[in-house]
């Protein structure tokens, strides 16, 4: 067999995303361990009635290490297992993935036998993750990008090969080889969910708004004014109806206030500068009070002052961040836990400053479940005023029946 002359694969996720994500479960993985020995451990050091109730903590970890083990494996299993698509002289070679049950479909396709090509879009899911941005650089959750639909065939046997890119110039370097054979080529506006669909092709057909190309090098030139003239068409046909302008206005409406509520879904950005402030506090009267045991001034084994300690600062946390989500609670626990270990570096166990950084170690490895009820109340206190930095939530609207709907369905074109 030839040479490959391109191939085209799935991207991996970029490092910095992958980095963190990896970081966040181990550390989610590791605190869960924590939770589920840390009491066995404390009760076997110290038996009395805080550590007999610190086995409440428990379940929580073994819950905590399963869901995050499994995410972290499905996570590691879509950087690993990617599609990809080789292109030789006269066959075209690929395998792709289904995330669901895990099996690969490998196949091959001879250029020879290639009688349509068509170029369109198809979304690119949480391309953010998969394209190389600065810190501050706003990018979109997902993005469209070209797609190359290759049919050859006949009757029972025809068959669609979608090769989907993230480089509009690769597309381009694919097409240099392919299109050498005068293979029909179209413009598409229609956008498929579904790559491993059998009535692909059967639907790209149907396209009304299908458009003969030829290749000049760039398809971009040719697709990108083709996609505009579309818009354009579809906005001069007609005026909308009150109907629809109803709907429209309704879902302008609802898009903004679910823009508002995605901001929401982070944890870390809805925690603000001055709940961050907490743990530095923290810390340092965790600091005061270890040398305070150093000096002989607080009783090591009294474990009332380091649970108030953690209980008013969780307190304190949840009332200054700026919303309320619950990955906090997890957030708060761990780095807790973490600043802790910094508070003192004795490894003599009858130092008293060893045993004060100890008990407030234990107390920030226990605290979770507590941690999670205090987020409980508090978020039940602070409903009415998270709710005033939320624009207001649209009215009920009867929407258009469902063949009507706008929005983008399998088999739905760009220009709708």
């Amino acid at each position: 067999m030839s040479l490959v002359i391109h191939e085209q694969r799935k991207p991996k996720m970029q490092p910095f995303y992958w980095v963190i994500t990896f970081e966040m479960h181990v550390l989610g993985i590791l605190l869960g361990l924590a939770l589920t020995l840390g009491p066995l451990m404390l009760l076997y050091l110290w038996a009395n009635v805080w550590t007999w109730m610190s086995l409440v903590a428990i379940p929580a970890g073994i819950f905590m290490m399963i869901r995050l083990s499994r995410s972290l494996k499905g996570h590691i299993w879509n950087n690993t297992h990617l599609d990809e698509y080789l292109l030789y002289e006269d066959v075209i070679e690929y395998e792709r993935w289904d995330p669901e049950t895990k099996d690969s479909l490998k196949g091959s396709l001879r250029i020879g036998d290639i009688k349509e090509i068509y170029y369109g879009r198809y979304i690119f899911q949480f391309s953010y993750a998969y394209k190389k941005s600065k810190m501050t650089e706003s990018v979109p959750m997902a993005e469209l990008m070209p797609i190359m639909y290759l049919v050859a065939g006949e009757g029972q046997t025809e068959r669609a090969v979608a090769i989907p890119f993230t480089d509009p110039m690769e597309a381009n370097r694919w097409l240099e080889v392919i299109g050498r054979r005068d293979i029909p080529l179209y413009l598409t506006s229609i956008i498929i969910h579904d790559l491993g669909d059998e009535t692909i092709a059967s639907l790209l057909r149907e396209d009304e708004d299908l458009e003969r190309a030829e290749f000049d090098g760039n398809m971009e030139r040719q697709f990108r004014p083709y996609l505009d003239r579309l818009v354009q068409e579809n906005e001069e046909e007609r005026e909308l109806t009150e109907e629809e302008l109803n709907q429209l206005e309704y879902e302008m409406k609802l898009l903004e206030y679910e823009e508002a509520l995605q901001k929401r879904r982070s944890a870390f950005r809805g925690t603000g500068l001055l709940a961050w402030l907490i743990f530095p506090v923290q810390f340092a009267i965790g600091y005061w009070l270890t040398r305070q045991a150093e000096l002989g001034n607080a009783d090591p084994e009294q474990p009332l002052v380091p649970i108030l300690l953690v209980a008013i600062s969780a307190i304190l946390f949840f009332f200054l961040v700026k919303w309320m989500r619950w990955l906090q609670i997890i957030m708060f626990s761990l780095i807790t836990f973490i600043s802790f270990m910094f508070l003192d570096f004795s490894e003599i166990e009858t130092d008293p400053s060893y045993q004060m950084s100890s008990m407030l170690l234990a107390i920030a490895m226990l605290s979770l479940p507590v941690v999670g009820l205090f987020y409980l109340g508090i978020r039940h206190v602070r409903k009415g005023r998270d709710a005033k930095n939320l624009p207001p939530m649209p009215g009920a609207y009867q929407p258009l029946p469902e063949n009507d709907k706008p929005g983008i369905q399998p088999g739905d074109h760009l220009s709708t």
